[in-house]
């Protein structure tokens, strides 16, 4: 660019421009297209009068009819709803997916505090329960011995004994008890689950015990689908107040 004092290109300074001279510069223009006859411009059409237009009043009656009939389909589906989720969401709010059956279902389910079944089938399982546990302690297998006690039993004999001493009490029965002929009867159903039962029938062979039957009132526990053996006067304070003045009622005080 004439005047300026740096090279765009590279930077460097722009030299002294020279003196103009006089002649003219020399123009290059482009060659003139050859001959050529001058196009008249198209015709003008005149343009066509404006016509006025109406749909047959047949055709615009059933175009209205058509309108009013989305209109409504639109307002009784709730602004395109399902008109059956809406039904549903009104009989039960808090969940619009959800049917009458279910929502009646959903929080009516408790547990029970036992099993749906009759006396002569809740005998039978625990029968089976303290058998198994007689058993066990018999054959020196301790540790599923210890997993048939109720959770609270556990509980309590490891904060009060600790397992080594609990195993070491139930080994002092395994070489005189003899729990095939055991045989266990409902005495009473207590609150939160609870059994009384009165068990009979197992040997005991201990020298100079004296008797020959292992047996009395114990409890056992329901919970979470299950028999579990919860024995002892101490396990909870109200069965202490009422058992433990009669202590030599239990299974296998007598002896």
């Amino acid at each position: 660019m004439p005047g300026a004092a740096f090279c765009r290109a590279c930077g460097a300074p722009a030299a002294e421009p020279a003196p103009p001279r006089e002649t003219k510069p020399t123009v290059i223009r482009p060659a003139a297209p050859a001959a050529q006859t001058p196009v008249p411009p198209p015709p003008v059409e005149p343009e066509a009068p404006h016509r006025s237009w109406r749909l047959p009043a047949s055709i615009a009656a059933a175009i209205l009819l058509l309108g009013a009939g989305a209109a409504a389909a639109i307002v009784l589906s709730g602004g395109g709803g399902s008109s059956s989720t809406t039904v549903a969401a009104s009989r039960n709010p808090g969940s619009a997916a959800t049917t009458d059956g279910e929502a009646a279902e959903e929080g009516s389910e408790e547990e029970s505090e036992f099993p749906e079944e009759s006396r002569l089938e809740m005998e039978e399982e625990i029968k089976s329960l303290l058998l198994a546990y007689h058993e066990d302690v018999v054959n020196g297998e301790f540790q599923p011995a210890w997993s048939l006690l109720s959770a609270r039993k556990r509980r309590q004999d490891l904060s009060e004994y600790g397992y080594p001493k609990w195993k070491q009490a139930q080994a002092s029965l395994s070489g005189y008890l003899a729990p095939g002929g055991l045989r266990a009867r409902i005495d009473s159903l207590e609150n939160e689950g609870v059994v009384r039962v009165m068990v009979t029938g197992m040997g005991w062979s201990a020298p100079q015990s004296r008797c020959s039957e292992w047996s009395g009132l114990t409890w056992v526990k329901y919970e979470r689908g299950l028999w579990t053996y919860d024995p002892g006067y101490s396990t909870t304070a109200d069965r202490r107040r009422e058992w433990q003045s009669r202590s030599s009622e239990l299974l296998g005080a007598d002896c």
